[in-house]
């Protein structure tokens, strides 16, 4: 909303601007800015178009790199009651054609009392990623390579959403294996986390509120579901949620909140920024076990195009 508030500042006739963000190079939906926010849903021919209109192509981009922090904690323990695993990632981003990324970075380890995992500089995450929008409603993002939370394999995301109704459902599967990097080498497992996972959310308008469901098969074979509650801010997102599945019984929260200060470094070419998030969730269960897990490929498609829905712009403008 920042972005579209400046652009329309710039312009002689903002009301009759459409704006369209693209996501890796791929046209979201057409936005005017009045009174509200209207949305206009885009087909796939108005798709193509676009795509021809809207310039994309790796010497119109910066080389970017993006410094992101990783925290990963468990409290409670009597013997070690702040237990922490923190780094920082380097990580940048390579469009290769409209909706395909190749994602890619190193990670410095600064602390870890979590884990017996070494504190050697290593690869972060290595996967492509692509984007596809069909149609006015239907998006996939799928994605394959190493991925956080020491998985490796193959990820792919459906979500039918209609950007300016409460109802939305969303659909994943992945095939995954464990991985991690020692001083030497990386270790790996073979390929044998089945996930499937399918969800139902409804968006309450007035409170920027998402109630959503999931059910289905998580990493290491669990099975069961999860309630999420989710409130959206300005630049701020935050969550509760249960989950009950074979593996136990687990409550926790998650947060969303923007990491400043933005632009370090800006040469021609180069750029070195914070990256525009920090995402966190704790859960808590007392068996200690991976409960309601999923894997983690970059972008969850639903926390992406909520952030586009026309009620939740709308009330931003408001504000």
């Amino acid at each position: 909303m920042i972005g579209l508030l400046e652009l329309s500042q710039a312009l002689t006739s903002p009301e009759q601007t459409e704006f369209v963000p693209l996501v890796q190079g791929v046209p979201i939906a057409g936005f005017q800015i009045g009174s509200s926010v209207r949305t206009r849903l885009l087909n796939q021919e108005e798709r193509k178009q676009l795509a021809k209109q809207l310039p994309f192509g790796q010497k119109r981009y910066k080389f970017d790199f993006r410094i992101q922090p990783e925290v990963i904690a468990n409290f409670g323990f009597k013997l070690d009651p702040f237990q922490t695993k923190t780094s920082l990632l380097l990580q940048s981003q390579l469009y290769l054609t409209r909706g395909l990324a190749l994602n890619f970075g190193i990670v410095f380890p600064l602390t870890n009392n979590y884990d017996n995992q070494a504190m050697n500089i290593r690869s972060g995450p290595f996967f492509l990623n692509q984007f596809l929008a069909f149609n006015r409603q239907h998006f996939l993002l799928a994605s394959a390579g190493l991925f956080y939370l020491n998985q490796y394999g193959l990820h792919v995301q459906y979500r039918w959403a209609n950007l300016t109704k409460p109802w939305s459902a969303g659909l994943e599967s992945g095939l995954t294996g464990y991985y991690y990097f020692p001083r030497t080498g990386i270790y790996y497992e073979s390929m044998k986390n089945l996930t499937l996972v399918g969800d139902v959310a409804y968006r309450i308008n007035a409170r920027d509120v998402t109630l959503k469901l999931s059910a289905g098969q998580f990493l290491y074979g669990d099975q069961g579901g999860r309630f999420d509650l989710i409130r959206q801010f300005t630049s701020v997102e935050v969550g509760v949620y249960v989950s009950k599945t074979t593996r136990g019984s687990t409550a926790g929260f998650n947060f969303t909140i923007p990491i400043p200060p933005g632009r370090i470094v800006q040469g021609k070419r180069v750029r070195l920024r914070s990256s525009e998030e920090f995402r966190w969730e704790y859960t808590y269960n007392g068996s200690g076990a991976n409960v309601a897990y999923r894997p983690k490929s970059g972008n969850q498609l639903d926390v992406l195009l909520r952030q586009y829905h026309s009620g939740y712009l709308t009330n931003q403008l408001r504000e």
